[in-house]
């Protein structure tokens, strides 16, 4: 019995040691299972989700850039429009028509009409006295010149045009049309004018616009000026900025004063 007992003893103590072996590699079994990485499909989806992320991030970038750009190409349209139509109304304001007792049409308004809407390309031309329109170091800054103002749609040269030249001491050959003109602004791709009717100012309890003037010895009482300024994203409306400008001078230029005349009697 005491011999069974020592074998069946000694057949245990050899089979221990492979059953802690395998318990051992049961456990780092598990262990490496829940250390184990991401699946392939684990990866494709996390990599999906973060490329759609990303697009959606660059459009909303890309939206915020151009939503910036085109305040800031409307900001700048809307500072060069104010400018210009500063510079028309004091223009305007400025007209000069001698008080000589009569009508003359070298110091008249003159107008040509060029359509209606963001396409129109009236032109209007009056003598005036003053830097408006011209500048500080123009040389007939404080004489009577005569300027025209126009939209020019050229390769080297677009937007709104400004010539002006001195009404008196010119020379009999003189041509206005070799005057080379200055720019304005070149974000005008529209100039509309009307002006007031001469004969009938008001219609209807309104004013009774004109886009026709035919009195190239007078100037009209008021002048509404439209600008068309090029929008900042192509396809979009043209910004409009309108302005009624009235001239002081229109009663003079429209009903002259006579002089009075003294006749000398020889005795």
């Amino acid at each position: 019995m005491c011999a069974n007992s020592q074998a069946r003893a000694k057949r245990k103590s050899r089979r221990s040691p492979s059953v802690a072996w395998m318990k051992m590699s049961e456990t780092n079994n598990r262990a490496r299972r829940k250390t184990a990485g991401f699946t392939l499909l684990e990866l494709i989806m996390a990599i999906m989700i973060l490329s759609v992320m990303m697009l959606l991030s660059f459009f909303c970038f890309d939206a915020v850039v151009r939503s910036w750009q085109a305040g800031m190409e409307m900001s700048d349209s809307l500072g060069q429009a104010d400018h210009v139509m500063e510079q028309l109304v004091s223009g305007l304001r400025s007209a000069y028509y001698p008080d000589t007792g009569a009508q003359s049409e070298e110091y008249g308004f003159s107008f040509g009409d060029g359509g209606d809407g963001p396409g129109a390309r009236d032109s209007i031309s009056w003598v005036k006295i003053g830097r408006a329109l011209v500048g500080e170091d123009c040389g007939f800054v404080e004489s009577p010149h005569r300027v025209n103002v126009f939209v020019e749609d050229g390769k080297e040269a677009s937007g709104l045009m400004v010539k002006a030249w001195r009404v008196d001491l010119q020379l009999d050959d003189f041509d206005p049309e070799t005057i080379q003109p200055v720019s304005l602004s070149p974000r005008v791709m529209g100039f509309n004018c009307r002006m007031l009717d001469k004969d009938q100012p008001d219609k209807n309890d309104e004013p009774n616009w004109q886009d026709e003037w035919s009195y190239s010895n007078c100037i009209p009482k008021a002048v509404e000026i439209t600008l068309y300024m090029t929008p900042p994203k192509e396809g979009d409306e043209p910004l409009e900025v309108k302005r009624i400008v009235e001239i002081p001078l229109f009663d003079l230029s429209q009903n002259p004063r006579k002089k009075a005349t003294t006749k000398k009697t020889a005795k």
